[in-house]
């Protein structure tokens, strides 16, 4: 089964309703609770997905959707090294490094945003949400 990393941007789209985006996240996700692909999710995902979506839906619910979506998904083993690769990386945003050396290192084969121009020096392949559910 394909490893897919899925950055914090697509899975707003999802537990937010964000319009256009929703759709193709949750048809994304669907193939994850389908088991036919796995999904990889950072811990830095965890935390901005929890205080942004708190604010929208409130703190019992927001809880309630991690938990949901940490039954299907995995937590990548982040240490020192995705923050030393960040660091010293020529990334804009940090945030952006961390999440593409989480990606990296924990083998997924596919990172999944929607802000695809800064992930242009990627070696794995970089897709929006709808371009890969093509592939597949």
């Amino acid at each position: 089964m394909e490893k897919v990393f899925v950055d914090t941007n697509i899975i707003l789209d999802w537990l937010a309703n964000r319009q256009p985006f929703h759709i193709s996240a949750q048809k994304l996700f669907k193939k994850v609770e389908d088991k036919e692909i796995e999904l990889l999710i950072s811990a830095v995902s965890y935390t901005t997905t929890e205080y942004f979506l708190q604010k929208q839906i409130g703190k019992a619910k927001a809880r309630q959707a991690l938990a949901a979506i940490r039954t299907i998904s995995s937590v990548c083993k982040n240490y020192e090294k995705e923050i030393d690769l960040s660091i010293a990386s020529n990334f804009k945003d940090f945030e952006d490094a961390f999440q593409y050396y989480s990606a990296l290192n924990n083998a997924a084969k596919v990172l999944i945003t929607r802000n695809l121009k800064d992930f242009k020096h990627s070696v794995i392949p970089i897709m929006n949400a709808e371009a890969y559910l093509k592939t597949i």
